[in-house]
Parts: C-alpha cells; structure tokens; sequence
C-alpha cells in the first residue's frame, strides 16, 4: 500500500506549509515524547535485555535489516496489534488500520494532526490528561466533557484516557457527542492480559503502548488502530516528525510475541 508523506507532501499549499511548520518543530516534539513515554515506564528500573533478545536483533541486523522497515510498521506485528484488539474491548483492526509509533505520545500528536486539529483547536477530554504536557505544547483546548455542547461539536475529537490499573473509565461507557470521533488511550494495556469491554463504537480509534509485552524492555513502543479509510490521514504525521518507528524496536516486540529467527 503505498504511504502518503514520501516526500512530495499533501496536496495544496495550505497542506504543504502545515507540513513543513510541523516538520520544523519535530525535534522539540520527539524529545517531549521521549520525556512523556520514560516517566510513564511501569517500574523505574529493569534489567537489561536478554540474551536471546540480543541475538534475535543481532541475527536481523547482520542479515541487513539496517534501513528502514515499512513506515507504517512491519506487517506481521501491525497484525498481531489488530488481532489484539478485541481482548481489551475494540473492534479488531486489519494490519492496513494499524500504525507503529515510537510511544503513545507520538500516537496522540499524530492523531490530533491527522483529525483535523493543531494549534488552537479543540478537543474533548478529561483536564489533567497523562498527555498534558504535549496539548500544552500544541496548543490545543481542552473542552471538559458536558460542560460546553457547542464547542463539543467543533472539537477535532474526544480523547477517552484509562489509568493504570482502573476500569474502564465512566465517560468511556457515554455515548458522548453525535458525530464526534472517540479516541481511546489505553496506555499498556494491549498484551496485558483480558481487558473490560469498552462499549466503543465501530469508528472508534485506539491509541496505546507495547509496553504491556514483556520481553521486549528496554525497546518501547506504541500504536494507532484506526479505520482503514483513517490511518493514512494521522500516518503522514507520523512519518512528518519521525519517519517510521526502529526497526530494532519491533523486532524486540515480534521477539516478545514468540516471532524468533
């Protein structure tokens, strides 16, 4: 399938000079998310990787897996991601709906984006989110859900956040506002074992961590499960700050679900 974002930008002007301001700033974004996904690490300190992680990567690597991988991901662990879906509640997802990203941070930055939002724009969501920090830096207004109808319908979405641990959340049961896309973020969760139903719609798009899978420390990494027809809009922005997610990364992960050389 072939991927927007290759280098000759979205099509018009307006799109290609929203590209090149966010491809500016990308720097700052990457290090944000890499400070966001570090003190988000379920336990301070882990051992190192393990010996057979060390040479699955070793195997990959002296075979010439050097370059990039496929920009959206490597197909089989795109996969294995919408495969998993339904185990914590959301409709199961074929690889073409999945995207890799470097954590959920980045997941979250490239939806907003491919949505339709950016600077000034709005979203509906809980004040306080875990992702604070990045809607501060983008400069996108949160609308606490029920609390102004009117701008609820101009928001890009709805962000729905489950913490750590805790059912799913109340206004995650809500059918929320008409028309209005809900974007799930659910942290670890994905391979951490049988979640609660979610009650989400079908459109539904789910952001989240790998950090659930064990096996794969230190690599980190995350993802968007989208409709198909979806994922190429937030896809680009990904590949706009990022190119694609290391390939060293997902392998550690295709490690971690029994995938060995």
């Amino acid at each position: 399938m072939t991927e927007p974002g290759n280098g000759s930008g979205p099509e018009g002007t307006a799109g290609a000079a929203m590209e090149a301001a966010v491809s500016q700033r990308a720097g700052t974004a990457v290090k944000s998310f890499a400070s966001i996904e570090s003190a988000q690490r379920r336990a301070p300190t882990r051992a190192g990787p393990s010996e057979g992680l060390l040479a699955g990567l070793r195997h990959h690597l002296l075979a010439g897996e050097t370059h990039y991988p496929d920009r959206p991901g490597m197909g089989e662990l795109r996969r294995r991601v919408g495969e998993a879906l339904p185990d914590v509640g959301f409709p199961v997802r074929e690889p073409d709906g999945v995207l890799i990203t470097q954590g959920e941070g980045e997941s979250l930055f490239a939806t907003i984006l491919g949505l339709g939002g950016g600077e000034r724009a709005a979203i509906v969501a809980r004040p306080g989110s875990r992702h604070q920090r990045l809607l501060d830096w983008m400069q996108v207004r949160v609308i606490e859900p029920g609390t102004d109808a009117a701008s609820e319908t101009e928001a890009a979405f709805r962000l729905i956040e489950y913490e750590r641990g805790a059912a799913v959340p109340e206004n995650g049961r809500a059918a929320g506002t008409p028309g209005l896309t809900q974007v799930h973020a659910i942290g670890d969760r994905l391979f951490g074992g049988p979640g609660e139903a979610a009650a989400a719609p079908a459109d539904a798009i789910v952001i989240g961590s790998l950090d659930g899978l064990e096996g794969m420390h230190p690599f980190s990494l995350g993802f968007v499960a989208a409709p198909v027809d979806v994922r190429p809009r937030i896809a680009k922005w990904k590949q706009a700050s990022s190119i694609c997610s290391p390939a060293p990364s997902q392998r550690a992960a295709l490690w971690a679900l029994g995938i060995r050389p």
